[in-house]
């Protein structure tokens, strides 16, 4: 039997050129692409966007407010670093995500970390690294629940060369419960 254009085989060779052109922008970043294109999670859907925002140089928050992410916009935070000192200065949180700052996670000496706090605790890195970060953790709630968090930060440059800003999301569900991702319990 014969597949028109719109077949599985044209759909994997789409899939395969886009995999292809990502894979191509993320070596010109130094970066390689771990997951594919067509990846479900929110934390590789921002990199793809950082990816191909960036084009040889950081992209800005001034780029990165420009797309259209729909709802993953309320997963998302970006920090302004000149004017962080001690803590992180926020310019945007995403309503979801700000919510979750008054979630706090269950550690042997200190019980005010809270799940923002472990989203943003990848900010250096992403900085020394001039590059996206991502993090996969599980983590235990003050309640005794196991969460299954995942998160990203990558770095964004107003002129495009000196890092300013870091953006980055986060996401997660509490194990052993479907439905709706993470909210204030």
């Amino acid at each position: 039997m014969l597949r028109g254009a719109d077949g599985p085989a044209a759909r994997r060779a789409g899939k395969a050129k886009a995999g292809a052109m990502i894979a191509e922008t993320a070596g010109h970043q130094g970066l390689s692409i771990i997951a594919p294109p067509a990846d479900r999670r929110l934390t590789q859907r921002l990199i793809e966007v950082w990816l191909r925002t960036a084009r040889g140089r950081f992209p800005s928050w001034a780029d990165m407010r420009r797309i259209d992410l729909g709802d993953d916009w309320n997963w998302v935070f970006v920090v302004d670093l000149k004017q962080s000192a001690a803590f992180p200065h926020f310019v945007y949180l995403g309503s979801r995500l700000a919510q979750l700052s008054s979630v706090y996670l269950s550690t042997a000496t200190d019980f005010s970390l809270s799940l923002l706090d472990e989203a943003a605790s990848s900010i250096n890195l992403a900085v020394a690294s001039e590059a996206p970060r991502q993090a996969s953790n599980e983590l235990m709630l003050a309640d005794g629940r196991k969460v299954l968090f995942r998160s990203m930060t990558a770095p964004l440059a107003e002129d495009g060369e000196t890092i300013s800003h870091v953006m980055g999301c986060a996401f997660g569900r509490v194990e052993g419960e479907a439905g709706p991702p993470l909210r204030v319990v």
